[in-house]
């Protein structure tokens, strides 16, 4: 589940990035071609409902993960978590070398 978290809150932080420049194009362009009206304004907190939705759900799946024990050593390629109360470890095994 904290995986599945994590792979949501990215693309939707990627989402709200994407939003704020076109929010920023729009204010602008309303602005220039005098069609701004304060309501617009609204337009903002799409934004920061992205930015929160995101950063929660991005911060509860590193949550998820720190309760499981979960711990990574990049020099040995090597992660280990608990699940149902036994140690679990995972080594990845790079195409590249095969004798690991």
């Amino acid at each position: 589940m904290g995986y599945n978290l994590h792979v949501i809150a990215e693309p939707l932080g990627f989402i709200g990035l994407l939003l704020l420049l076109g929010v920023c194009v729009h204010l602008g362009c309303s602005a220039v071609t005098s069609a701004f009206d304060k309501s617009l304004f609204w337009l903002i907190t799409i934004l920061f409902g992205f930015s929160i939705i995101s950063r929660v759900f991005y911060q509860f799946s590193w949550f998820l993960a720190s309760r499981r024990g979960f711990e990574y050593d990049y020099e040995k390629r090597e992660a280990s978590w608990i699940e149902n109360g036994e140690s679990v470890t995972y080594r990845y095994k790079s195409p590249d070398r095969p004798s690991e």
